[in-house]
């Protein structure tokens, strides 16, 4: 679960970028944006928590194929430094979408194979 744990910093670092990049020139990237990927990415992760909804976090995985391409598309030739904090955030994003919940846990089968007979004394 570390990976959902750092989209949630991520996506709190999506909430305050707009306050961090106040005085750098944004383009036409309005601050609302940021707000709203950033509540989607703290949400897809909160919910990779509960047991249903478990594989919410692939959601993050297509929003941060937005965040990376989006920017470049929209904002050409000159992408400003608000969007090239999108870009980033969606290319660490990426990377840590496909990581699954349960990485530090044995798979089921090797738990299932791995337990030791227990012995009677």
């Amino acid at each position: 679960m570390w990976a959902r744990v750092t989209e949630i910093m991520l996506g709190c670092w999506l909430l305050g970028s707009p306050f961090i990049f106040r005085g750098a020139d944004r383009g036409d990237m309005p601050a609302i944006g940021d707000f709203v990927i950033g509540l989607l990415v703290i949400g897809f992760a909160s919910l990779s928590f509960r047991q249903w909804p478990r594989f919410s976090h692939v959601g993050t995985l297509l929003l941060s194929a937005v965040m990376i391409f989006g920017p470049g598309i929209a904002l050409t030739p000159h992408v400003p430094p608000a969007g090239e904090n999108i870009m980033m955030t969606g290319l660490l994003l990426l990377l840590l979408s496909i990581v699954p919940n349960q990485t530090s846990a044995a798979s089921h089968v090797w738990s299932s194979r791995l337990k030791a007979p227990r012995f009677k004394s």
